[in-house]
């Protein structure tokens, strides 16, 4: 179990995780009000907007899988050596979760990129339409990160071994 100081900085950091995607895809959502980002190109846009919206998704969702495990288990930690682990990893996997999500946000958008270009014609350019995609994507891939990672686990492996012929 992780201890209570844990718990809290994990709160605090999910919070500001969670703010500052919700910032972000106010900022994008309103980025023709913006003199910053007028001239910047759709892609750079929606990249902003994507990394909002992943981390909206995964601070939403990890900050309820805490709340429920502060509410449910004791917040003592015992001092053994297997429990100081254990209690590092836990750490690390909810820290760390937010950035997983701005990672696979940027590998959505490169997804939705890559299938926009193959069946446009060339010189084609994207509208304000692809950004609301990535960011709707985006929320969901950052809400199901831990999802999206063992399926890509497993769907790497499959491939792998197929490749291999293991």
């Amino acid at each position: 179990m992780m201890s209570k100081k844990k718990i809290i900085t994990l709160f605090i950091y999910l919070t500001f995780m969670l703010c500052i995607g919700i910032i972000l895809s106010y900022y994008i959502l309103n980025f023709r009000l913006s003199c910053c980002l007028n001239d910047k190109p759709i892609i750079f846009i929606a990249s902003l907007g994507g990394i909002g919206t992943a981390l909206v998704g995964s601070s939403f969702f990890y900050l309820r899988k805490l709340y429920k495990y502060a509410i449910n288990y004791k917040l003592n930690v015992s001092k053994s050596d297997v429990e100081k682990i254990n209690e590092l990893g836990m750490c690390l996997y909810y820290y760390l979760r937010p950035v997983f999500s701005v990672a696979l946000s940027l590998l959505i958008q490169v997804a939705l990129l890559s299938s926009v270009q193959i069946v446009t014609i060339e010189g084609a350019s994207l509208n304000e339409g692809y950004i609301y995609l990535v960011m709707l994507i985006s929320f969901f891939g950052g809400f199901a990160a831990g999802d999206l990672i063992t399926y890509l686990e497993s769907k790497g492996n499959a491939l792998l071994r197929k490749t291999l012929n293991i």
